[in-house]
């Protein structure tokens, strides 16, 4: 089952999706995605619905939505920070904690892009948090941040050039509060399974971002593993990409979620 869902933060209305498994005797796990930057609840080839689909035909909740100032949530794009965004982030998690039906010691999150930035984040600061999922996450400190950001300055447009080009206007407040956020720090806090899909040809957030947060994490005594789909661009927009990048995810969530509480 599909349905609408509206839930509010900071006095704004956020509109989603909630998929529901079949009817259960017990209380199942929940997965909250969180969309990437100019993205939506929806994602490009609508990937984000098909995992969704995906997940609840094996006994999950999963909640799509869109932040706010995006897709279809109040707001203007322009007022979008990674913190807001963050912030919406937990508080869908509180709209599936406070659900019946839903099991709160099997929550788990899925952010692609920046929104596997917030992922990160939220991963590290909401012990609701069991199992994560990032997929072509954008990181603060990649090892070779110093030698991408010269390549991307041989290209960076002027400030007219991309207001001409693009109509998703980024706010003052989100460059303001840009060098306080550090995913990479906050994730190191987290102590749940990590699961990092990365496509080997992305030219939006190179592969070095999924690997640096792949670094930083598996040393710990939790499971982590980090997958490079091989030519896969930064959405996976192949059939090829996309099912295997889909595939893997539902195998971690009922890896990590699933099975060991059926135990």
């Amino acid at each position: 089952m599909e349905r609408p869902i509206v839930f509010y933060n900071k006095g704004q209305q956020l509109n989603g999706v909630l998929h529901s498994p079949k009817a259960s005797d017990t209380p199942c796990p929940a997965v909250a995605f969180f969309h990437g930057f100019t993205g939506t609840k929806v994602e490009p080839h609508r990937i984000f619905v098909k995992t969704a689909r995906e997940l609840a035909a094996i006994g999950f909740y999963a909640l799509r939505f869109d932040f706010r100032g995006s897709g279809d949530s109040e707001g203007d794009f322009s007022e979008m920070t990674i913190g807001g965004e963050i912030s919406d982030a937990i508080k869908s998690i509180d709209v599936l904690a406070a659900m019946p039906g839903i099991d709160t010691e099997r929550i788990g999150i899925l952010g692609l892009s920046m929104g596997g930035c917030v992922a990160a984040c939220v991963s590290g600061q909401d012990k609701r948090v069991k199992s994560t999922v990032m997929w072509a996450p954008l990181s603060d400190d990649p090892p070779d941040r110093k030698q991408e950001i010269l390549e991307r300055s041989k290209h960076t447009p002027t400030p007219e050039e991309i207001a001409q080009s693009n109509a998703n206007v980024v706010g003052k407040a989100f460059y303001e509060e840009l060098p306080e956020i550090s995913p990479s720090a906050l994730i190191q806090q987290f102590t749940g399974p990590l699961l990092v899909i990365h496509g080997s040809g992305d030219e939006t957030v190179p592969v070095s971002h999924g690997k640096r947060y792949h670094e930083l994490m598996c040393g710990r005594d939790a499971l982590t593993k980090l997958e490079i789909i091989d030519k896969g661009d930064h959405t996976f927009n192949t059939v090829a990409a996309e099912q295997a990048v889909i595939a893997k995810s539902v195998a971690w969530f009922q890896q990590t979620l699933y099975k060991e509480a059926q135990r």
